[in-house]
C-alpha cells in the first residue's frame, strides 16, 4: 500500500467531498448534537476531520449543481444499499457503499464535474422507484438553492478519524461488502466518476419526470422470459419476505430461488453472494439444524448463475409457503401450472 502525505490525502478528499465553501456541518461526538459552522472550509477543517478532532459535514448543493450524490439508508441491512448499487450499475453508473457513523449506510455516486442536482436526484429517485423505496433520503435534498434555501442540508463526510478504526464512516470492500476496504485512499483514487451525459441518457431513455416517478408502479405488465419481471427492484412478495425475515427451513432451496431472481435482474454474481450471506444471518432454523454455510450459499448461487433455470419456484412447497395471491408472478405461474407446462426443480437437483 502506497503511503500518502497529508497534503495528498486532503487533495484527494476535497476532490470528492466538496460543496459550499463558506459553511459546513459538524456534531459533538459525546452528545450527538449537530450544528452548522459558518466558516470557510479550509484544509485545516478537513485535516481535523480526518484526524478525528472535529467532524466535517459537506453541503453538497452549490447553486443548482453538485459534485456528488448520497443516498441515506438508515437500517443496518446491506440488502438495500447493495440493491441501489446494483441499480446504478444497471444504468451504467458506479456507486460506492459507506458504513455511516452510527447506523446504516450511505451510497455515493461521484461526478466528473459539477452536474445538475435536479438530474442527479431524478436518476437516483428512478433507482429507488425501481426498488419501491421512494421514501429513502437523497443528498442533496433540493434541486437548487434560492431565497428560501440558503444552504440546503449537510451530510457527514466519510473517513472521520475518531471512528474509522471502529469500522464506521468507511467504504466497504466491493468484493466483500460486510468488511471495510483495507486501503480507503487507494479505493478513492480508483473510484469511477459519472459524466453528466450519462444522466441525460438515463433521463431520456426512461422518459423521467417527477410526476411519472410518483405514478410509477414497478409491477410487471406482462410475463416474458426476456423481461426482468422478477427484478431485484420489484421482487415478488415471497422473496421480499424471505430476505426481510430470514427462513426457518429449506435454506438451500430458498437460497437457490433467490439467486435466480437476482440473476434475472442482472445483479452480478459477486453482489448476489454478499446479499445471500447477509440473508443467511437472519435465518432461524428449527429442529436444531444449522444455518446454511457460505460454501453452501456459493454452491446454490453457482447453480443458479451457470445453468438455465426458468421456473420461479412457485410450485415448490418451500416457496409456496411464502406465496401471495396478489403477486403477478404467482398469478402467471398458476396459469402455467394449469396448462401443464411448468418447469419443476427439486432440492435434490440443486444440492
Amino acid at each position: 500500500m502506497a503511503k500518502r502525505t497529508t497534503a495528498e490525502k486532503i487533495r484527494i478528499f476535497r476532490s470528492f467531498f466538496t460543496g459550499l465553501k463558506n459553511v459546513y456541518g459538524t456534531y459533538d461526538t459525546k452528545t450527538g448534537r449537530v450544528r452548522q459552522v459558518k466558516e470557510p472550509v479550509t484544509d485545516d477543517v478537513l485535516l481535523a476531520h480526518l484526524a478525528g478532532k472535529q467532524s466535517y459535514g459537506v453541503y453538497l448543493l452549490t447553486g443548482d449543481k453538485t459534485n456528488a450524490l448520497a443516498v441515506d439508508f438508515d437500517d443496518d441491512e446491506l440488502c438495500l444499499p447493495i440493491a441501489f448499487q446494483a441499480g446504478a450499475r444497471r444504468y451504467g453508473m458506479s456507486a460506492y457503499i459507506e458504513r455511516s457513523k452510527a447506523k446504516g449506510y450511505h451510497v455515493w455516486i461521484f461526478f466528473e464535474k459539477p452536474v445538475s442536482a435536479r438530474k442527479a436526484r431524478l436518476v437516483a429517485r428512478k433507482i429507488l422507484a425501481d426498488m419501491e423505496k421512494l421514501e429513502i433520503e437523497i443528498f442533496p435534498k433540493q434541486d437548487s438553492l434560492d431565497s428560501e434555501v440558503s444552504y440546503g442540508n449537510f451530510i457527514n463526510a466519510p473517513l472521520f478519524g475518531a471512528i474509522v478504526l471502529k469500522g464506521r464512516t468507511v467504504f466497504v470492500d466491493p468484493a466483500e461488502q460486510t468488511k471495510p476496504y483495507p486501503d480507503q485512499w487507494e479505493l478513492l483514487e480508483r473510484m469511477q466518476r459519472v459524466p453528466e451525459v450519462r444522466l441525460d441518457a438515463i433521463i431520456t431513455s426512461c422518459k423521467l419526470t417527477e410526476q411519472n416517478l410518483i405514478n410509477e408502479k414497478p409491477i410487471p405488465e406482462k410475463h416474458s422470459e426476456t423481461k426482468n419481471e422478477a427484478s431485484y427492484f420489484g421482487l415478488p412478495p415471497c422473496a421480499r419476505k424471505m430476505l426481510d425475515e430470514g427462513v426457518s427451513s429449506n435454506q438451500r432451496v430458498i437460497c437457490f430461488r433467490l439467486a435466480i431472481h437476482f440473476k434475472r435482474s442482472g445483479i452480478p454474481y459477486d453482489l448476489a453472494l454478499v446479499t445471500l450471506k447477509a440473508w443467511a444471518l437472519k435465518n432461524h432454523p428449527t429442529n436444531d439444524k444449522r444455518i446454511i454455510t457460505e460454501s453452501e450459499i456459493e454452491t446454490q448461487a453457482k447453480y443458479a448463475y451457470t445453468r438455465s433455470y426458468r421456473g420461479f419456484g412457485c410450485e415448490d412447497p418451500a416457496i409456496a409457503a411464502y406465496c401471495d395471491s396478489n403477486c403477478p408472478v404467482y398469478s402467471h405461474t398458476k396459469s402455467v401450472f394449469s396448462s401443464g407446462v411448468c418447469n419443476n426443480r427439486t432440492e435434490d437437483e440443486i444440492s
